[in-house]
């Protein structure tokens, strides 16, 4: 090992004193290293030396890629600052409307009722308790923590792979937009743009969840030794917290398209009910197929849907329920409460069972592969060797 450096020091000390031509094809070597880690062993020498010690080749690549990584994530970039200071701004302002709206507060210059009274207006045989309204508060908090942590993170100037891009937050600030025009559109009674743009919270919430459970399966293997505590933060404080949102979001939205079967068009309200809650089933068992199936890698840490839905189901069926007059949709209510809680301790289980067999150790042969721990901050890093 030591003599491998002292033999690309000499190849660099080499290259160094060439002519003036020989030290621009240097020079472009060495950008071509940041640039691309695989090209940096590009002498002859350095590679003959290097197969003479196949055991290290790995931990040299696996440095180079962390330096590279490191000149492109040295500081904040500009464009990732923006977009969460953009997002940040956008849900202080949406919180401010969420204040107007208040059922205390209207009418006023904005509202002139309050979402439980334009809900109210329209009910359904489903629609949700007035307790319900304080899931939004504890759901909202979720969300301003998570972006939190990214602005902790911004400050902090992490320097490990980029778990969520710009359009992250870029997506989050329409949210909040298309969340401050639905109470708009709700408030003026507008029935079919509010049904149309209630979809848009959901679907874009599910596509921030599968951005950032995509990209935290690329890196966690990187992030378990280097930064575990990422892992964990992302994981529970943002993906759940995405995914409550989503799936709350996609509650309102379902009983939106019911509001809109009854009252334009005119569909008898117990059929509209059971719509709703057909809708909102068949979407809960897709989700338990994708957790527990085809999609189990990723989002088996995402335990927060389940609670939404029976937090949801519940609001539901206390509306509803009359014990000596109980309807059929109240019956089917308090079955998918009792489905979904079902679904929740399956998930439960087979989560545990993956983290006893994860802690078992792992048997070592010849073909197993090495991990490598790479500290960007070390000597080798900075200085010698794995110098770029």
């Amino acid at each position: 090992m030591h003599q491998l450096r002292r033999e690309l020091s000499y190849t660099h000390t080499h290259e160094d004193t060439q002519t003036p031509p020989h030290k621009a094809i240097a020079c472009n070597q060495r950008q071509a290293i940041k640039m691309n880690s695989t090209k940096a062993f590009q002498s002859p020498l350095v590679r003959h030396r290097a197969s003479q010690f196949p055991e290290l080749w790995p931990n040299i690549m696996v440095r180079l890629q962390m330096s590279s990584l490191s000149v492109k994530r040295g500081g904040p970039e500009v464009m990732h600052v923006g977009s969460v200071a953009l997002a940040v701004v956008a849900q202080v302002i949406s919180d401010v409307f969420c204040y107007l709206a208040k059922e205390s507060n209207v009418p006023n210059a904005v509202f002139a009722a309050s979402p439980r009274n334009v809900t109210e207006t329209f009910p359904l045989e489903v629609t949700m308790d007035w307790w319900s309204d304080s899931c939004w508060l504890i759901i909202d908090l979720w969300s301003k923590g998570w972006l939190l942590y990214a602005v902790f993170n911004i400050i902090r100037t992490d320097l490990g792979p980029e778990l969520h891009p710009p359009v992250f937050y870029l997506l989050w600030t329409t949210i909040n937009v298309a969340r401050m025009c639905l109470m708009h559109l709700w408030d003026k009674h507008d029935l079919l743009g509010a049904v149309l743009l209630g979809w848009v919270p959901p679907v874009l919430a599910l596509y921030m969840l599968y951005v950032s459970c995509s990209h935290l399966g690329k890196h966690e293997a990187w992030l378990a030794v280097n930064r575990p505590r990422v892992i964990s933060c992302t994981r529970y404080l943002i993906q759940n917290g995405l995914a409550a949102f989503a799936w709350w979001s996609l509650l309102s939205a379902v009983l939106g398209l019911g509001v809109a079967l009854k009252y334009k068009a005119c569909v008898p309200d117990p059929l509209t009910s059971t719509v709703v809650l057909t809708a909102v089933s068949s979407c809960s068992i897709i989700w338990f197929i994708l957790q527990s199936c085809l999609l189990a890698k990723y989002m088996r840490h995402v335990f927060s849907v389940y609670a939404i839905l029976i937090l949801g189901l519940g609001a539901m069926f206390t509306r509803s329920y009359r014990f000596q007059d109980l309807a059929a949709n109240t019956v089917y209510c308090g079955f998918l409460m009792l489905l979904m809680t079902v679904m929740n301790t399956i998930h439960t289980v087979s989560l545990c069972l993956h983290a006893d067999e994860s802690n078992k150790p792992a048997a070592t042969s010849k073909g197993c592969e090495t991990v490598w721990h790479t500290d960007l901050r070390g000597p080798d890093v900075k200085s010698g060797l794995f110098r770029v």
